[in-house]
C-alpha cells in the first residue's frame, strides 16, 4: 500500500460528511504514475481473466483512475454515466448512496461483451454505489470480480463489511 495522504474537507457538501479531496493527489505526476502502476499490480495480482474482463468505472472521478488503468493494461473501459447521457441502449438502474439518490446508466450493448468486470473508482465509502452498481450487473447476470478504490473512509468499515451486497466481494485499497 502507497503511503501518500488526501487532503479532508470537512462538512463538504453537507455536515457531518468529510470529503476527500484527491486534487492534491492529481497535481503530483509522481504519485499519480505511482497509484496507476499500483491499481495495474493489484488487476494482474488478481484472479480475473483479464480475456474476458472489461473495466467498468461510475461517474466522474471513478473515470480519472479506470482510463489510464484500461489503457496500460490494454482493457476496455465501461463507463457508468448519470440518466440521459448515454446515447445507445441506455441500462437504467437506481443508486443510493451517503450523499444522495439518483439514476444511473450504462450501455446495455457494451455490457452485453463481458460476463465480469474490474469495478474502479475513488472512494470506498459506505458502499452503497458499489454495492448498487453489483446488484444492476447481476441483473444481467454479470459479475464484479474485483473492486479497486483509491482510497476508503475506515470509519464506515464495519458498515460495508454488514452490507449483504458486498459479500463475497474482493475489495482492493491503493492509498
Amino acid at each position: 500500500m502507497l503511503n501518500f495522504q488526501l487532503s479532508i474537507i470537512k462538512d463538504y457538501p453537507k455536515p457531518g460528511i468529510n470529503f476527500i479531496d484527491i486534487n492534491p493527489l492529481l497535481q503530483n505526476p509522481a504519485q499519480f504514475t505511482a497509484v496507476i502502476d499500483a491499481f495495474c499490480t493489484a488487476i494482474k495480482n488478481s484472479s480475473a481473466d483479464l480475456t474476458k474482463t472489461a473495466i467498468i468505472a461510475p461517474e466522474a472521478r471513478g473515470f480519472l483512475f479506470a482510463t489510464p488503468v484500461a489503457h496500460a493494461l490494454h482493457l476496455p473501459l465501461i463507463l457508468i454515466r448519470k440518466q440521459g447521457k448515454i446515447p445507445n441502449h441506455p441500462y437504467t438502474f437506481h443508486i443510493t448512496n451517503e450523499y444522495t439518490s439518483y439514476n444511473m446508466e450504462v450501455d446495455s450493448d457494451l455490457l452485453d461483451n463481458f460476463s465480469q468486470f474490474i469495478y474502479i473508482d475513488d472512494i470506498l465509502a459506505t458502499g452503497q454505489t458499489l454495492a448498487s452498481v453489483r446488484q444492476a450487473l447481476k441483473t444481467k447476470n454479470k459479475e464484479i470480480v474485483l473492486a479497486i478504490h483509491l482510497t476508503d473512509v475506515a470509519d464506515l468499515k464495519k458498515m460495508r463489511d454488514e452490507n449483504p451486497a458486498l459479500a463475497g466481494l474482493p475489495l482492493e485499497i491503493i492509498l
